[in-house]
């Protein structure tokens, strides 16, 4: 049985009464989660002079291996993060691994929202009375790809190409997690209780992510701008260490056991998604599960036109309250 980007069987444990990801190992009980190996690799992407690239959050982990590689094909990148010192760090740590190889890297001040997405965190507000996972990895991320998109139409028209000018959401398998649509009269989730509160919330900022990418590419791919999803794979990161329950504390224990994606190896999908001159015909405004290989478990989110209609228009109203429209 597949789920995510990993085989998985399921088993359960008499000693802990829980179930885990992953194949058994000898030992009954204990599982190792083993991720597939991705078909698509960094010598895969193809020359880049001439592209500008905006990564978010590519100062460390995945957002770092998905700048450096970009810029070590050519194109000129921007990180765009609030911190500019952290940036410049990740910047000379790229040039010195380039090998000699001129690497085109600059800092993108922003500040005006958190752009790092943010995992299973505890039920909090932001100033703008929205749930932290809810803006962070849902709003934010359509406020910025809106407000760059004169630029960005402007671009796809100039080059007259209708596949090189992309906006990619790095969401999650974990949407499914989440409930089965957006809630609407509830996006904070407030009355969302119990030990999967946490993912649920998580799930459906990132549900919002995969919708979102799907709308702007039905509302701009005819102008040459399109739009993808993805799932990035499992990667041991800071993310899992946000949920304090003894949920949080079993992923946290299997990533540690298991077999996990490296940075790279979890950049690919992105990667492909970002360069990769198949990818608008393999699925253009879909989620990707790894490179070159849609979802179709996604695939009732992206057929809901009333609903990913619904969402646009939310971001956009939270976007001209915010004076950003």
């Amino acid at each position: 049985m597949t789920a995510g980007d990993l085989e998985i069987r399921l088993q359960s444990s008499p000693a802990l009464g829980l179930f885990a990801m992953g194949e058994p190992s000898p030992s009954p009980g204990l599982f190792i989660m083993r991720p597939k190996q991705p078909t698509f690799s960094e010598n895969d992407i193809p020359d880049l002079k001439g592209y500008v690239i905006i990564v978010t959050g590519g100062n460390s982990g995945i957002g770092y291996e998905t700048s450096f590689q970009l810029a070590r094909c050519g194109s000129r990148v921007y990180i765009a993060s609030r911190s500019r010192d952290r940036v410049q760090q990740a910047i000379t740590k790229m040039i010195q691994s380039a090998n000699g190889a001129v690497l085109d890297l600059h800092y993108l001040q922003i500040d005006l929202l958190n752009l790092k997405s943010i995992m299973t965190a505890p039920y909090k507000l932001t100033a703008d009375k929205y749930e932290t996972q809810w803006q962070t990895n849902y709003l934010a991320p359509h406020a910025f790809a809106a407000s760059l998109m004169p630029l960005l139409l402007s671009t796809a028209a100039a080059c007259g190409s209708k596949n090189r000018v992309r906006v990619i959401n790095v969401s999650s398998d974990a949407a499914f997690m989440g409930p089965k649509s957006i809630e609407w009269d509830d996006v904070n989730m407030v009355s969302t209780k119990g030990m999967l509160e946490l993912w649920k919330r998580y799930g459906h900022s990132k549900q919002a992510s995969i919708s979102d990418a799907k709308s702007l590419n039905d509302r701009y791919s005819a102008q040459g701008v399109t739009a993808y999803s993805l799932h990035p794979g499992i990667v041991k990161s800071n993310l899992q260490g946000n949920d304090p329950t003894i949920l949080g504390a079993v992923v946290r224990f299997a990533v540690k056991l298991g077999s996990t994606y490296t940075p790279l190896q979890a950049a690919l999908n992105s990667l492909y998604c970002a360069t990769s001159p198949e990818a608008p015909t393999v699925g253009a405004g879909k989620f990707f599960l790894r490179a070159a290989k849609t979802d179709p478990r996604a695939d009732a989110w992206l057929s809901d036109t009333e609903g990913n209609e619904r969402l646009w228009e939310l971001g956009e109203a939270e976007m001209k309250a915010y004076g950003l429209s």
